[in-house]
């Protein structure tokens, strides 16, 4: 019989290879160390100019936004700040940040700092935004970038007061998978898109932090993602104004997962999200998507693999390292690209607003319009001047 360490230990050993396939040795590395916080220093030269702050030194503040910015940059990070000292000061040692702050407020206020990464809790992420962009700092807040309506006027108005510049988290659009499909998708005549989701996400507690009812349910924490991807996608011609919304949950009890979402518009597209998390992928979350716009359909494999067929012509393409577009997401306040629309990030935060609130009345169908929905935004920032 092999005992349950021994078992344990084994499957420990198997994920570490995979996960070294999936997504290569050093960002491998940066995970475990995410995990172990054993706060040995990562041998980083310190650059000339430590300009960065991080708000949020989780795991993913840790192993993805700590990784990329070293990757491209070295050790720019000047400050850090979370509401776990721990947190903070392992990220510190690994990242070899100077200053450890006691509040957000000491970081915001860290000499020579013009950016600052926000990968707190999701309720807070607003927050701290505005009070960012209040002193003219770039902002980069990952998803969601506000958790109700309130939250999501207050920020848009700092930005458009703010010299600093905003940008979200909300990194499908940035894989390499959705830049290639959207080569293929420009040569197709305007017509109506379909574009189906299957998301295998993580097992979450009863305690888990996202259950908290200030948190925004998993549509905020994990399906905004794909609603990003679907406003992103039908943004490539003309986006449509209203979408018939339905929404099917296996359990009455806890509707935000193992969630249907179907939505259609008056241009005849066609978007379903299916999120399951039924059991613990053992690679993480897993997805697939499927898409089709005449002639061009696409099937992207958890961002690893992608098939293009385009009329008569098939295409296959493999990503290794796995790209689902961190990368270039936390990389936008230092990137010569063009930056990514930011009223495609404003409409798909509307409608994940919207099927928050379905999913919190237990509202299986609805109307939604980006029209209105914009109209209301603007009117909550016209009674917050």
């Amino acid at each position: 019989m092999v005992s349950t360490a021994a078992a344990k230990r084994s499957d420990m050993l198997r994920k570490l290879w995979r996960y070294t396939t999936i997504y290569g040795p050093g960002r491998v590395a940066f995970k475990a160390a995410g995990r172990l916080r054993l706060g040995l220093p990562v041998l980083t030269p310190r650059p000339k100019t430590q300009d960065i702050g991080l708000i949020g030194c989780g795991q993913f503040g840790f192993a993805t936004i700590g990784y990329f910015i070293r990757r491209a940059h070295g050790a720019r990070i000047a400050a850090c700040f979370d509401i776990d000292e721990d947190a903070a000061r392992s990220l510190a040692m690994a990242l070899r940040v100077p200053d450890i702050c006691a509040s957000a407020d000491e970081l915001l206020s860290t000499p020579g700092l013009r950016t600052v990464y926000i990968a707190s809790n999701h309720a807070s992420h607003a927050d701290y935004a505005v009070r960012a962009l209040d002193r003219g700092l770039d902002v980069y807040v990952e998803k969601p970038v506000a958790v109700d309506d309130v939250q999501f006027a207050r920020l848009v108005n700092a930005a458009r007061r703010s010299r600093g510049r905003l940008f979200a988290g909300y990194n499908r659009p940035f894989s390499a998978a959705v830049r290639w499909l959207r080569d293929f998708a420009a040569q197709e005549l305007p017509g109506p898109v379909t574009l189906q989701c299957l998301v295998s996400g993580h097992v979450l507690g009863p305690d888990h932090w996202y259950r908290h009812p200030a948190e925004g349910t998993r549509v905020c924490g994990n399906i905004g993602h794909w609603l990003d991807l679907f406003v992103h996608v039908l943004s490539w011609r003309s986006l449509p104004d209203t979408l018939r919304i339905s929404l099917t949950w296996a359990d009455e009890a806890d509707p935000d997962e193992n969630l249907n979402i179907s939505m259609a518009s008056e241009h005849g597209d066609l978007c379903a999200i299916t999120l399951t998390a039924r059991g613990e992928p053992f690679e993480g979350i897993r997805e697939v998507i499927h898409f089709q716009q005449g002639s061009t359909l696409a099937e992207i494999e958890d961002f690893r693999r992608m098939t293009v067929w385009a009329g008569p012509r098939r295409q296959t393409r493999r990503f290794w390292p796995k790209d689902v577009g961190h990368g270039r997401a936390i990389l936008q306040p230092y990137s010569t690209a063009p930056a990514r629309d930011w009223r495609e990030v404003e409409r798909s935060t509307a409608l994940m607003l919207h099927i928050t609130s379905m999913v919190r009345r237990r509202e299986p169908r609805s109307h939604f319009s980006f029209v209105a929905a914009q109209a209301a935004l603007e009117a909550r920032i016209a009674a917050a001047i």
